[in-house]
């Protein structure tokens, strides 16, 4: 080669290097300086005619770059068409080939999807005698379209070939976007376990800091899974990176994504703000299609955020406004943006009061949703139920929430993990408002009690009954472990130098956690525990027999009030009890009372101030919660929210009575829950009285299973778990509000995770909890609760006794015991406790959780 070649060459490879590390400005640059110093390829002198392709590549590469740093496609487009017209006199038939696939994709990224495959079919009608690296980038580009149009299988079958080609000439980059694009092809399919985990492979094959469009792809599966907040931080991370790279194409997409993120977290205002630049940016790069959808997205976060005073025109811009958008979409694959506007269109217009409009747009509709993302399938339905409701049509309005119920149903049955069970009920939120919204306008008890549990109970339960093994995680977890024990090893000191390496071990915790969450994610489901919702003729059969003379109170926060449907063998009835923000406040300063009494150190002045206030606060909720359902019996309560932080069990009028809480009515018959007859007592590190509470525990049972110091790790712990019929853990019990299932009890080799828990089955198992605050629960954006003791709960634990306050050593070591001494004499846990705690002096938080067992 020349020494022109030589150096345009060595340009080029920087250019690539460049356009690689996704540096476009710096690309283009690059490229334009290796263009110019060739020249026009037809002065190039015979001896440098090789030169010609190295010409097109940059020209190409320019084109590409030229793109997103700018986002004028017509540019781009004119680059190209000069490039093909040089291919095409010179015979360069590879080059014409990538330079017919480039243009492909950036017609694919500003939209026109019909132009784009119409592109990338000429360029390659049959590519499977062809294996280069520019074959390969053209089936990935292809793919890509077909994912775009939501074409899955197509999409599968160019997305696998690229893949075989990238292989084929060793090519690993291409090769990990295949994977990685295939991925998101069963996103599409709806397998988002699988979708994540390929994500992941195709990630540790070509591991990368700065991979904006892989998260970018993963944001959007995460938001699927109900992982809203784990989306946006990915989101965070990609705009950190195409900031740096001045890469506007991709920015416009990370808004687009961004908004609708915020518009799950209910952030209405600021989503309608990214989403209008979203559009802003994309009518700047002539993308028509992104347009509109970004503005779809600001008509849903303006229809979100109208409260329930907003005036009937407000409504109609919306529907008016979605309803243009769809006409405009025409030519456009219908799932992309027509079906997402014209389930707008009828929402808005319901709301609106026009229901004739509404029911028009729902008949514009396709007959087919298959191929319709989650949450639109979901919409549909809603806003179906909503025309019905709305011409006085109630069987034919809950006809319609079932069905969104059913196709909740078959998207929770394919989820493995805890975590993603319950953050998927985000999905669930819109039905179950629509719901319970017609049945609380019925004003019949029977018809909220009912609309409560059918939303309570699509995700309630596991995921699946044993995860197979994985090594992996297991190592993640211990890895976990071991970094909390080393923090922890350090001590309390203030020395500047021990902080540091105490937040560096708490951090690589926190990284180990996260890791092992995001494996975790990848879990399949194959549950056959599936939840079943109670109905209201349901409970008060079992209440008429195996339960007479108990109450259930199915507690809900409604329109800014607590509300209550009382049942009993005589009938129920729909109560409204109190202010939220009042009982809110209750439960703030009873949990700061608590705390104050914690401590055995404090002056006994202060303990009995404490004390009387405590009691005057748990008068107060127990008048607002408790006097209106008139419980002179057995109580269960099915609450959410801040309403699981309640001691129902320390409200006056519930001493000495039964009383348990569960976060749904999961009504079981005893005989479901039979289990092996052994205990297990563990005793963990630190607390003066573990020993002897665990000693004293055992006795009462007699050929109990004492785990105590070096033995009371977390693996035998786990495996008594799993086969104990009553188990007592005396330890340290950390409650981690912003990652509850990282809430954890303190063993001999470190913290118990919430996480190492899921898939056991406990179906009958009683498990006290005696730990601070381990009862409590973080509740996700889809209104799910979330902690070690919901857990349990969830794994079909027949009661979980737990704290939901901070629980003092010699209180715990009195009443464990008593409660232990009734659980063997054959009485209910929720009686148990209510004897044990009956002769202290201070109010105790322990709380019984569980289901209706009748």
């Amino acid at each position: 080669m020349s020494d022109l070649g030589d150096r345009a060459a060595s340009l080029y490879v920087r250019a690539r290097n460049l356009d690689d590390a996704g540096r476009f400005a710096e690309a283009l640059d690059t490229y334009e300086a290796m263009i110019s110093m060739l020249g026009e390829p037809l002065a190039l002198r015979e001896e440098e005619s090789e030169l010609g392709p190295l010409w097109a590549r940059g020209t190409l590469g320019a084109a590409r770059c030229g793109y997103e740093a700018t986002g004028d496609l017509r540019a781009a487009l004119d680059r190209l068409d000069g490039a093909e017209t040089w291919c095409r006199s010179a015979g360069l038939d590879v080059e014409l080939l990538a330079v017919q696939g480039q243009r492909g994709l950036l017609l694919l990224r500003s939209g026109d999807v019909a132009a784009a495959l119409a592109e990338l079919d000429r360029a390659a009608p049959d590519l499977s005698a062809v294996v280069s690296r520019d074959s390969a980038v053209l089936l990935l580009n292809r793919g890509a379209l077909h994912l775009e149009t939501g074409s899955v299988d197509e999409a599968r079958r160019d997305l696998g070939a690229s893949v075989e080609h990238a292989r084929a000439v060793g090519d690993i980059s291409i090769e990990a976007k295949g994977r990685h694009n295939l991925g998101y092809a069963e996103y599409l399919h709806g397998d988002l376990p699988l979708a994540l985990r390929l994500m992941d492979e195709a990630g540790a094959l070509d591991p990368s800091d700065d991979d904006a469009v892989g998260l970018l792809d993963r944001s959007v599966v995460l938001q699927e899974a109900g992982l809203v907040t784990e989306a946006a931080a990915a989101l965070e991370q990609a705009t950190s990176i195409l900031v740096q790279r001045g890469a506007l194409a991709d920015l416009a997409r990370v808004r687009f994504d961004s908004a609708r993120c915020l518009l799950q977290l209910r952030q209405t205002e600021r989503a309608a703000e990214l989403a209008h630049e979203a559009k802003q940016a994309f009518v700047e790069q002539s993308n028509a299609v992104w347009a509109l959808r970004s503005e779809l997205v600001r008509q849903e976060a303006l229809l979100a955020g109208l409260t329930g005073d907003a005036q009937p025109e407000e409504f109609r811009s919306v529907a008016t406004s979605a309803g243009e958008i769809a006409r405009q979409a025409h030519g456009v694959p219908p799932v992309l943006v027509a079906v997402p506007a014209r389930v707008l269109q009828a929402e808005a217009s319901v709301r609106a009061g026009d229901v004739d409009l509404a029911r028009e747009a729902l008949e514009a509709l396709p007959a087919s949703p298959r191929s319709w993302s989650l949450s639109v399938r979901i919409q549909r339905e809603a806003v179906r139920a909503l025309v019905a409701f709305g011409d006085g049509d109630r069987r034919r309005g809950l006809a319609a929430i079932r069905r969104g119920q059913d196709v909740l149903t078959s998207h929770r049955s394919r989820l493995g993990s805890v975590d993603v069970v319950t953050a998927s009920a985000v999905h669930g939120v819109r039905l179950g408002i629509v719901d319970v919204d017609a049945a609380f306008r019925t004003g019949r008890a029977s018809a909220v009690f009912d609309a409560v549990e059918r939303g309570r109970a699509a995700f309630a339960g596991t995921g699946r009954v044993r995860p197979a093994a994985d090594p992996v995680l297991a190592d993640l977890l211990v890895a976990a472990r071991q970094e909390v024990e080393s923090a922890r090893a350090l001590g309390t000191t203030a020395e500047s130098q021990v902080l540091e390496q105490r937040q560096r071990h708490l951090g690589a915790a926190r990284r180990f956690q996260e890791e092992a969450r995001r494996r975790t994610w990848q879990q399949s489901g194959g549950d056959e525990r599936r939840a079943r919702s109670a109905s209201e003729r349901s409970v008060r059969r079992a209440l008429a027999g195996a339960l007479p003379g108990a109450t259930v109170a199915n507690i809900v926060i409604f329109e800014g009030h607590v509300s209550a449907v009382r049942l009993s063998r005589d009938g129920s009835e729909l109560l409204r009890l109190a202010p939220l923000e009042d009982v809110a406040e209750l439960v703030r300063r009873a949990r700061a009372d608590f705390s104050v009494l914690s401590n055995a150190l404090i002056p006994v002045p202060m303990r009995a101030a404490a004390t009387s206030s405590l009691r005057k606060v748990l008068t107060r909720l127990d008048d607002a919660l408790l006097a209106p359902l008139q419980a002179s019996g057995d109580l269960h309560v099915a609450a959410r929210d801040l309403l699981l932080a309640v001691p129902w069990t320390a409200l006056p009028s519930r001493r000495g009575l039964r009383t348990w809480v569960n976060s749904w009515v999961d009504l079981q018959r005893s005989a479901e829950t039979t289990r092996p007859s052994g205990v297990v007592v563990v005793a963990g590190p630190g607390l003066r009285a573990a020993v002897d509470e665990a000693e004293r525990v055992a006795s009462v049972w007699g050929g109990a299973t004492v785990l105590v110091g070096e033995q009371a790790t977390c693996r035998n712990v786990v495996d008594g778990l799993d086969g104990a019929g009553v188990i007592h853990l005396a330890a340290h019990g950390t409650h981690e509000t912003d990652n509850p299932l990282f809430s954890s009890l303190r063993l001999a080799d470190g913290p118990l995770f919430a996480h190492e828990l899921d898939g056991i089955d406990l179906r009958g198992a009683v498990v006290v909890l005696s730990a601070c605050e381990v009862g409590l629960s973080s509740v996700r954006v889809g209104g799910e609760a979330l902690g070690l003791a919901s857990v349990l709960v969830r794994l079909g634990a027949r009661a979980v006794i737990a704290s939901v306050a901070p629980l003092r050593d010699d209180v715990a070591a009195r009443i464990m015991p008593a409660l232990h001494a009734e659980l063997h004499r054959g009485a209910p846990p929720g009686v148990a406790l209510a004897r044990a705690v009956s002769t202290e002096d201070e109010p105790v938080p322990l709380v019984c959780f569980g289901p209706l067992v009748a």
